[in-house]
């Protein structure tokens, strides 16, 4: 019988757990570090995860799967892991509304200075601020969240272009309002938005991202603030833990009163998260029946 270990805690509905029960024998661990996460998950057929320690050690185990409930765990090398029969699995798409939600929220932010507004008790003379109809949009990245924020986008009058790989970067985004940055983590976005990068935008132009900052230079980006070439930005910050405002990120974002930053909660809600678990137990059911979904191939 196939064995699957619960690398942490899990919300499972009974339903859920009714099917895993009926793919194989379950068992809860807990690991206190990554040598210890390893030795315990060893011999599993599956190994269901928050994501501790698995980019540390996925290496180290053989003939697994690794699943976790969200889309963006960081980057690794699939196919040396696949030399070993080892393969992980993301919750693709389950939090993909409730990011755009978060993305629609920064470009309003920006565009119409809302948070300025909110409960003010300053008497503002008339400001006109910009609507989102007619900026022209260009999203980094036209997989599963890029595409519904365009769509979103879209929805609002926006004019929206994606980048994808292969295309002229600098070109691509030289006349765009907003750069969207919907890049997942691989080798080739690695510090892909660089401080030439942030140079090279449009005068004025914003930059939102909910994307870890592997893909991008915070610090180039707050020299082109600076400078006056970006007007500003919306960043859902990272890294882990969710809600943290005390790690150096967070800090360097808030040292810059343009950027408006968010702890890391662009993807949180109950629906999202009620997703990702299904989609979860989703891919221990067929990766167990010989049909395996959502396998991420990065290099």
């Amino acid at each position: 019988m196939s064995k699957i270990a619960l690398a942490g805690e899990f919300n499972f509905t009974d339903e859920q757990k009714a099917r895993l029960a009926a793919a194989g024998q379950v068992e809860t661990i807990a690991a206190e570090s990554a040598d210890d996460w390893v030795e315990k998950v060893k011999g599993y057929d599956v190994v269901c995860s928050w994501g501790d320690y698995v980019l540390e050690k996925a290496g180290a185990l053989e003939n697994a799967l690794i699943t976790y409930p969200y889309t963006e765990l960081g980057a690794f090398n699939a196919d040396e892991l696949a030399k070993k029969n080892v393969f992980i699995a993301n919750a693709k798409g389950g939090n993909r509304k409730s990011i755009a939600e978060w993305a629609m929220f920064g470009m309003l932010s920006l565009f119409r200075q809302f948070p300025t507004f909110l409960r003010t008790t300053t008497q503002y003379p008339f400001t006109s601020t910009d609507s989102l109809e007619g900026k022209k949009v260009v999203v980094l990245g036209h997989g599963t969240i890029g595409t519904e924020v365009g769509e979103r986008c879209e929805a609002f009058g926006m004019n929206v272009s994606y980048f994808e790989r292969g295309d002229d970067l600098h070109e691509s985004v030289k006349h765009a309002d907003v750069v969207l940055n919907a890049l997942n983590c691989n080798s080739s976005t690695k510090n892909l938005l660089n401080a030439e990068f942030f140079m090279a935008m449009k005068q004025g132009a914003f930059y939102v991202t909910f994307s870890r900052p592997w893909t991008y230079d915070i610090d180039g980006l707050i020299a082109a603030i600076e400078a006056g070439v970006v007007g500003g930005a919306a960043i859902d910050c990272d890294p882990e833990p969710l809600f943290d405002v005390s790690n150096d990120f967070y800090k360097k974002c808030l040292s810059s009163e343009k950027i408006l930053v968010t702890p890391h909660v662009a993807g949180v809600t109950k629906q999202a998260a009620a997703n990702g678990l299904e989609i979860m137990v989703q891919n221990v059911e067929k990766y167990l029946a010989g049909e395996p979904q959502n396998i991420l191939t990065k290099k």
